[in-house]
């Protein structure tokens, strides 16, 4: 039992870490190339907190977006937690 925990532990952060692992690459390249005036980091370091604000209150708030768009209350399971 412990043992499937572990492995199910392990999937998650490697499918969280997957992205960073394919994109991290291409946007070191694209940073060492830029020719900015604020830099080559300050740009691309902007661009990500924008993205991640954005993406954080668009989680944040799914559950209205949802019943925005046509989601009803017997669409969807209500979770009991155990």
């Amino acid at each position: 039992m412990v043992a499937a925990g572990v492995q199910f532990g392990w999937a998650l952060q490697l499918s969280l870490l997957t992205p960073y692992i394919q994109v991290l690459p291409c946007v070191r390249i694209w940073s060492d190339k830029c020719s900015s005036k604020y830099g080559r980091r300050r740009p691309f370091i902007l661009a990500g907190s924008l993205m991640i604000s954005v993406a954080v209150t668009i989680i944040g708030f799914s559950a209205d977006t949802g019943y925005l768009l046509g989601d009803a209350d017997e669409d969807h399971r209500n979770f009991k937690g155990t």
